[in-house]
């Protein structure tokens, strides 16, 4: 009699969808954005739900959820989202096909970054933009004219954004006071429709800009206010100014009420503190997590007039996703051996898609996950398995053959990274020589140490796995764990009392087919026989 198969003692995931309902979203919103969206997605024939301020209130057209509410937490997959809310009333449970964050982004002054006190005379641009739009006080001027000074992105960045609000907040001073405007940064950002004319009229309404390199101005605060000492890099004198006001920059950062969705997606701890990773193989609003989307500061854009593009851009996607079973272009999920799988949850953990499920084992949504591989090269039981077959048995087979068709010359087998190097090999024509043997994989971070070790012993004489840059990896850290293995790998064979130099990784883009040959170039230097040793 079979044995019973047994839950995980772990907390479960939410299970696979049986049935996916692409037309019911969930915008997390705060603001504008956020209710533009909702609305657009209306008209679109969606079924919204919005959680955000009371500015910011469900329309009537959706069943709603009530201002108050917040995303306590979510699991499932796209088309099968369980999401719990909870508010004063309690807690309650819905189901979402999509989930689409629209918050505006968290500030925080950078008082401590500059080593300054918060006070009457040094406050945030925040607080300068509150207390000009409902008439707050302002510190009385010492003289004539009101000397305001703005500190911006003279730690961290600034973005043409915040230079926006920077100008906004000048021209209304100039409303009410007599007032002389100082800008102190490393960068004047205004890279955005109509920036570079309104800081030419800024400039020449009067307003000074300081640009800082390496040195950085000195600040002496004290009861009397703030005393700023640098060396014009103009001009090469020290000046002093002792502003009336000094206007802080902030730093942005994700609010609290996306760490549900960040939670979600397990490769968000080493990309941006926002939900999208910086690199190109997310544009748009995708994030890592089919299903997931996110526009503005969500997804960490705060480029001035976004929020319209991304808008259209989140219709798009979730237009293209109904209904969609499994990616374009793509083969089947991985197949998991339920008499291997030991549900230790590695897969769970390094899945950089957040595709893996586990109840009674684990399991792949085959519309998240995109065949990286790290699933089947991490597991440590040899559970999971690529379909079609690429695990590491078909692909030491594969080595197998070429090497025995290949001259015994210096022999390179090159495992390359479908969405990079591959492409980058493939444009590199006559300047490649004959003795590469190309193995093509999903992706770097699918290359085992193991099947390194047996092309070895199969009769490589050098090994060369090439993928993507960091930062620009579809499978977010797959480079890294590439880059990691080869490593580990050239210590053993060091220990074997071979030379490690014979296994090399290298980053490539999939335009850079020099640069692949110069890889291979430099493995087949360090790897050439001697003339009586060549056949």
């Amino acid at each position: 009699m079979k044995a019973p198969e047994l839950e995980s003692v772990f907390l479960n995931r939410g299970p696979i969808p049986e049935e996916r309902d692409f037309r019911r979203v969930l915008v997390l919103g705060g603001d504008l954005a956020g209710a533009t969206l909702r609305d657009r997605l209306i008209s679109e024939g969606f079924e919204v739900v919005e959680l955000g301020d009371e500015i910011c209130a469900p329309a009537s057209t959706g069943d709603g959820v009530a201002p108050g509410r917040v995303l306590e937490r979510i699991d499932g997959f796209v088309g099968g989202f369980n999401a719990t809310l909870s508010s004063g009333n309690g807690v309650e449970t819905a189901r979402f096909g999509f989930v689409i964050a629209a918050q505006p982004a968290r500030r925080s002054a950078k008082f401590l970054d500059y080593g300054l006190g918060q006070s009457e005379r040094v406050i945030s641009l925040s607080q300068l933009e509150n207390a000009l739009n409902v008439n707050g006080l302002l510190p009385e001027p010492r003289g004539e004219w009101f000397h305001a000074a703005f500190l911006c992105g003279l730690e961290g960045d600034a973005d043409p954004a915040t230079f926006k609000r920077v100008f906004d907040a000048i021209e209304q001073l100039r409303s009410v006071l007599r007032v002389q405007p100082y800008i102190l940064t490393r960068h004047v950002k205004v890279a955005a429709a109509g920036m570079e004319r309104r800081y030419r009229e800024i400039r020449e309404a009067g307003a000074l800009f300081f640009k800082f390199d390496d040195s950085r101005p000195v600040f002496e605060q004290g009861s009397g206010g703030l005393v700023i000492a640098f060396a014009d890099p103009i001009l090469g004198v020290e000046l002093e100014l002792a502003p009336d006001l000094v206007v802080v920059d902030e730093r942005l950062a994700p609010p609290d009420s996306l760490k549900p969705l960040l939670d979600m997606i397990p490769s968000s701890a080493v990309t941006t503190p926002f939900l999208q990773p910086e690199s190109s193989r997310f544009s748009g609003v995708r994030t890592p997590k089919a299903g997931i989307l996110a526009a503005g500061a969500s997804r960490g854009n705060f480029s001035l007039g976004s929020d319209a593009a991304d808008v259209e851009a989140v219709v798009v996607a979730l237009k293209t996703s109904t209904n969609q079973e499994i990616p374009a272009g793509l083969f089947g999920p991985p197949i998991v051996d339920p008499a291997k799988c030991t549900i230790c949850l590695t897969c769970v953990r390094l899945c950089p898609h957040g595709a893996m499920s586990f109840r009674k084992r684990a399991e792949a949504d085959p519309v998240s996950c995109m065949r990286c591989g790290i699933c089947a090269s991490e597991c440590p039981m040899e559970a999971i398995r690529l379909e079609p077959a690429e695990g590491q048995e078909e692909v030491v087979g594969k080595i197998g053959v070429a090497l025995s068709c290949t001259p015994n010359t210096e022999r390179i087998v090159a495992l390359l990274c479908s969405r990079s190097a591959a492409h980058a090999m493939a444009t590199a024509g006559p300047r490649l020589s004959t003795n590469v043997i190309p193995i093509v994989v999903p992706c770097a971070g699918a290359v085992d140490i193991s099947v390194v070790l047996k092309a070895f012993e199969l009769g490589a004489d050098g090994v060369l796995v090439a993928g993507c840059h960091t930062g620009n990896c579809a499978s977010i850290w797959g480079t890294a764990l590439a880059a990691g293995r080869i490593s580990h790998a050239a210590a053993m064979l060091e220990e074997a009392a071979i030379d490690p130099r014979r296994v090399m990784f290298v980053s490539l883009a999939s335009n850079t087919p020099g640069a692949f040959v110069r890889a291979v170039q430099e493995l087949s230097d360090r790897t050439a026989k001697p003339e009586h040793m060549r056949l």
